[in-house]
């Protein structure tokens, strides 16, 4: 079917548009299907058209329903959503919802429209509008472009507009859309709009994308719906823990996406476990925390690993410690090689995953928490200082938490009394002075660990185990029963003669100044 081509000055298109309608009753796929070929942007004849369609719910309900087959028909075929059809269809829903005659219609087919065109739009990026030889599309002969992405926005924003959430499609403004971590970004502030001002939408909102999820899906559509199932457990569900749970749920499903991408965005919501109900806490926590060490070893995207990372940090302060115990040894393993990554913020977020797992080193467990502790105490003390905030910050509150597990009253007091701006000199001082039973038995393996800081490539690893050494022998040689072996003092002297030759002069002040210290301790011996 074609239109007649009308004259502007005309009377007869309000006659022409009720004459489609009235076909349209009987016909609705044979209108439906013609139209869509017309020629695009939608002119003055056709917009009146598909407003006439609009006018009644019934008639209404049934054109959306085709022009939704034809937005999603061939969706895995690539260069799908770019077609003349398509667009055509995406554009007369525009032109429909914009008319807020179909309110009704919208708000019962919310979800099924929402993540149709969302899909529309995860497979629009990257695309160019491809008429077809079959359309009636003069977009060749004009200077107008058509843009995939810009039409399924202002689709977007039409059907939230129709709806009343106005906030929520002012929220749909992205100038460029062209990758995914823009359309994640779009797809994250779209939902935070929806669980602020309209949370009731969300279970419909979320229930549409879930089936998107699945590994047979497009990469595209999969980054898409975990990017909105991702961005509603970060905002809690707005409010509603049932969804939150069963949207956790279908993340943890995700984490083994083949995808780096949807990976990371499954892992990022995993933790929100936390807002949930102590019951679900208790019956998904292992599952939670299974797919995050898991996460913590891919290889594939190191910013898999780090969201994995921060995800243990998040969620291990909530999860039962009897749920922690079997699994502290596999943490403490798996996350130990990230505090020499050069990546300063997994090794923030592995020194702080020690500092969660002391909260479970009460009874039997303190022991073998210390064990851990003496392995990492080296790095996390020579780390404090670090020019990364967050890599200080969980130096510093691991060393509190050991404290707090050697429950050593004067180590606490002088950890809580400490103030970065002090120095890493005053720290080690503070330590080694409150000559705390637990940590004085790990002096040795403190400064076996230590001497290989000696050929750090970081000057300022190099300066802190010049004084940490200097301190802690200074103490344990000293005593005739705390003292360490003297190949190992030996080792700290031959390495501090050669940071006497250090590119940096600031390394060679630290070695010359301590040298002569540990030089008088060992002829003591």
């Amino acid at each position: 079917m074609g239109l007649m081509l009308l004259d502007e000055t005309a009377d007869m298109c309000g006659d022409v548009a009720e004459v489609v309608q009235q076909f349209c009753v009987h016909n609705t796929r044979g209108v439906v299907v013609s139209l869509i070929h017309l020629e695009l942007p939608v002119d003055r004849e056709a917009r009146l058209i598909w407003q006439s369609l609009a006018s009644e719910n019934r008639v209404g309900g049934e054109v959306l329903d085709v022009l939704l087959e034809v937005v999603t028909q061939d969706q895995e075929k690539e260069g799908s959503a770019s077609t003349h059809p398509v667009m055509g269809a995406a554009s007369a829903m525009t032109v429909m919802l914009d008319t807020h005659k179909l309110e009704e219609v919208a708000r019962v087919e919310l979800g099924r429209v929402v993540s149709s065109l969302v899909m529309l739009l995860s497979r629009s990026l990257g695309t160019k509008y491809s008429p077809s030889s079959g359309s009636l599309n003069k977009a060749n002969e004009t200077t107008v472009n058509i843009d995939p992405v810009n039409i399924a926005l202002e689709t977007l924003r039409s059907l939230f507009s129709c709806v009343n959430c106005v906030v929520v499609a002012s929220s749909l403004t992205c100038s460029g859309l062209s990758d995914y971590t823009q359309l994640v970004g779009l797809l994250g502030r779209l939902v935070q709009a929806v669980a602020q001002h309209a949370p009731h939408h969300l279970p419909a909102i979320l229930s549409g994308h879930v089936p998107f999820t699945a590994a047979t899906v497009p990469e595209c559509m999969r980054v898409a719906s975990l990017a909105v199932l991702q961005s509603c457990a970060e905002q809690k569900a707005g409010g509603d823990l049932a969804l939150l749970f069963s949207t956790h749920s279908v993340l943890l499903k995700s984490c083994s996406d083949s995808l780096p991408l949807a990976r990371r965005l499954a892992l990022q919501g995993v933790p929100q476990l936390s807002a949930c109900s102590e019951m679900e806490i208790e019956t998904s926590c292992v599952a939670s925390l299974t797919v995050l060490i898991t996460g913590v070893e891919d290889e594939q995207c190191s910013a898999v690993s780090l969201t994995a990372l921060r995800g243990l940090v998040s969620l291990l302060p909530h999860v039962p410690p009897h749920h922690i115990h079997p699994l502290t040894s596999t943490l403490a393993l798996k996350v130990r090689p990230f505090f020499e990554s050069s990546s300063d913020d997994h090794r923030a977020a592995a020194i702080s995953i020690y500092s969660c797992l002391a909260r479970c080193a009460d009874g039997d467990h303190k022991t073998r928490y210390l064990d851990y502790a003496q392995t990492i105490l080296v790095p996390v003390l020579l780390h404090s200082t670090s020019l990364h905030p967050a890599t200080s910050q969980a130096c510093l509150d691991t060393l509190t938490s050991l404290a707090r597990v050697t429950q050593f009253p004067p180590l606490i007091n002088s950890l809580s009394s400490y103030n970065p701006t002090q120095g890493f000199t005053a720290l080690v001082s503070k330590i080694v002075s409150c000559k705390c039973r637990a940590l004085i038995e790990m002096y040795p393996t403190a400064v076996a660990n230590a001497v290989s800081y000696f050929k750090s490539k970081n000057p300022m690893l190099r300066c802190n185990v010049v004084s940490l050494l200097a301190e802690v022998l200074c103490y344990t040689q000293d005593t005739e029963h705390e003292q360490v072996q003297d190949e190992l003092v030996t080792a700290v002297i031959q390495g501090m003669v050669e940071l006497l030759r250090d590119q940096d002069r600031e390394v060679r002040k630290f070695a010359a100044k301590n040298l002569g210290r540990i030089v008088i301790l060992a002829n003591k011996i």
